[in-house]
């Protein structure tokens, strides 16, 4: 889990009990857009992947691997080659 996850189910819980107030509510907006980056990029290596696993890159496929491990830690992928 990435500390934005942690944030956003805080905010949630916060926003259960009372209205969330405006700066709250730009972190919350500023969680969301991070979460979207790092579900497409996720999604992106996962297809990545499937087609390397398609084709038998097995060196393709484990770069993926590896950029799919620091994404998954960091919540950033590497810069492309």
């Amino acid at each position: 889990m990435l500390l934005i996850h942690q944030r956003l189910a805080e905010l949630y819980t916060i926003g259960c009990k009372r209205p969330l107030t405006q700066a709250e509510l730009t972190e919350q907006q500023h969680c969301l857009h991070a979460n979207a980056v790092y579900c497409w990029e996720i999604s992106r290596l996962n297809m990545e992947e499937q087609l390397a696993a398609l084709t038998a890159d097995t060196l393709w496929q484990q770069d993926i691997a590896a950029q799919l491990q620091e994404v998954r830690i960091s919540g950033k992928a590497p810069r492309r080659r």
